[in-house]
């Protein structure tokens, strides 16, 4: 059985350059969990995770057309901008 990592993908731009980005494993999706699954998991992990980036605003969580979600600020104020996507991939051993 495969195992599945639940991982966030934040980037902060400002100015419309990147000025962090930081790839983060959430958790790994234990037991013998099908893909499908594992999303179950990445759905719960998506509406609690909170970016380091976005700790101080309000956050809007949106689903991806390929499954993975979307951290956002509710409101983009001022000139930098944060998102985070939590997605879920195969681990691959060696």
């Amino acid at each position: 059985m495969p195992v599945w990592l639940i991982i966030a993908e934040e980037t902060v731009t400002e100015n419309g350059s990147v000025t962090h980005r930081q790839v983060t494993v959430v958790r790994p999706v234990s037991g013998s969990r099908t893909r499908e699954e594992a999303f179950v998991d990445l759905y719960r992990a998506a509406r609690s995770y909170v970016p380091d980036s976005l700790k101080s605003t309000a956050r809007v969580v949106g689903r991806d057309g390929d499954g993975s979600f979307w951290v956002l600020p509710k409101n983009a104020n001022g000139r930098a901008h944060a998102s985070c996507n939590i997605r879920l991939i195969e681990q691959i051993r060696p």
